[in-house]
């Protein structure tokens, strides 16, 4: 019930958390576009009045110098010659990287009740009013003295001058706010490969699981057997004696009878469980962890016991070559028996797999090679199959525990694990060879001495 539950959770974040992300990246732009437009950019239209403003005011006060000055017997004529110049200099104000002009137009509304000149004689026009995106400035202008209006000058600011200052920020929001999305959508793939890694961790972790209690199974079924040997012992036991007593009698009456041969066959099928159930206590039998000069050959037919009559009944060509009757090396008899049974038991399970695969009939075959290499001191014990063979990928990590490319119940991933421990601590090589399709080929050197 927990481990539903927690699969559900799971299984809600996975499909929650990229959905929001989703949402996210389908809103973002625009609820930046809205902030631009509704804040952002009528914000940005009062600095560049601000701007506008302060550049017209840094050159457009000596206008109101020369109305100050102007008296009722001033020339008018110079007057307007000196506003015309001064309005000429402000319109040739310019932005030093585009070469646009701030203020396209000025326009001056003189007070003749303030300034002593002919009425309309000083109201002057520089410069053209343009229309469109054009914002308009208006700067009072005073006398320093007695703080009187003496009119107002109104600036057309130019509408390249806004743009261009909207522009420049407008470029570093869009690609801040371009960064922030390229941030979101990258934080969107790292959060999905990390979800993707836990789930197929998890996986992993469950499927090692299953074949922890597979093995504990096995385990189980492996002191079950033990046992069971035991019990069968004493009823082949009984059948033994009794066979024997009808070998005597048939051999007295007849020997060539066909009684007396059945007896015989009786007597050798005993004999022959016997020795299978005698090999199956040995090999289940706790072990020192000694390792002793052994001869190799004894061992080796413990194990092909297992599985001699296996290979008969699915048609799998064994073939054994030992070079010498007495073959000696440094390892424990038992572990060296365990190499062979996981050698034999993956060899079995390639030739059946890759028979399974290809509808073709063709020989299935486990060949087993024990020689010995006198000048280098060492024995080699080689396992062949012409089974499905290994990828690159499966043969570098062919070894680890628990890892297996068998279903879930057929393997627990231990075995060549197993054997790679034995091996190291027996100071033993091991080279693996294989193909895909062509088959594997283990090879175990050892030292003679």
């Amino acid at each position: 019930m927990n481990k539903g539950k927690k699969w559900g959770k799971i299984n809600t974040l996975q499909t929650w958390i990229p959905l929001m992300f989703l949402i996210l990246a389908m809103i973002l732009p625009g609820l930046l576009f809205s902030y631009w437009v509704v804040i952002l950019e009528p914000q940005l239209r009062v600095k560049a009045e601000i701007t506008a403003r302060a550049l017209a005011q840094s050159r457009i006060h000596a206008l109101a110098y020369i109305l100050e000055s102007v008296q009722e017997n001033t020339k008018e004529q110079e007057i307007i010659k000196e506003m015309s110049r001064t309005l000429d200099s402000i319109l040739l104000l310019k932005d030093p990287d585009t070469q646009d002009s701030f203020i396209l137009g000025i326009e001056v509304d003189v007070d003749y009740d303030v300034v002593k000149a002919q009425h309309g004689t000083l109201d002057l026009i520089a410069g053209s009013k343009p229309t469109g995106c054009q914002f308009i400035t208006e700067i009072p202008l005073y006398s320093r003295n007695t703080r009187e209006l003496l009119g107002i000058a109104k600036v057309y600011n130019s509408c390249e001058f806004f743009d261009q200052f909207k522009k420049d920020i407008k470029l570093s929001f869009f690609i801040g706010a371009g960064i922030c999305f390229l941030l979101l959508i990258l934080a969107w793939r790292i959060v999905a490969a990390l979800q993707s890694k836990i789930h197929s961790g998890e996986k992993r972790l469950m499927e090692k699981q299953t074949q922890i209690v597979h093995a504990g199974r096995l385990s189980a079924m492996g002191e079950m057997a033990t046992g069971i040997a035991h019990e069968i012992n004493q009823p082949l036991a009984i059948i033994r004696i009794a066979a024997d007593g009808l070998n005597s009698y048939f051999l007295k009456k007849d020997e060539d009878s066909m009684e007396a041969k059945a007896a015989k066959k009786i007597i050798f099928q005993i004999n022959r469980a016997a020795k299978i159930i005698d090999n199956m206590r040995s090999f289940m039998r706790p072990g020192s962890d000694i390792i002793e000069q052994i001869d190799l050959v004894e061992p080796l037919n413990i194990a092909l016991s297992f599985f001699k009559e296996q290979f008969r009944i699915n048609r799998i060509l064994l073939t054994i070559s030992i070079s010498k009757d007495h073959l000696m090396a440094r390892i424990n008899p038992q572990k060296f028996e365990q190499i062979v049974v996981n050698f034999l038991s993956n060899a079995r399970f390639a030739v059946e797999e890759k028979q399974g695969r290809i509808k073709d009939v063709y020989q299935k075959e486990v060949m087993i090679h024990l020689f010995d290499k006198p000048a280098e001191g060492t024995v080699i014990l080689e396992v062949k199959d012409n089974g499905i063979g290994m990828r690159e990928e499966v043969l570098n990590r062919c070894l680890e525990p628990f890892y297996t490319t068998k279903e879930v119940g057929k393997g627990t991933g231990l075995g060549l694990s197993i054997v790679n421990s034995i091996v190291q601590e027996a100071r033993m090589k091991m080279e693996i060879d294989s193909s895909p399709g062509k088959g594997t080929c283990f090879r175990i050197i050892m030292k003679q001495r």
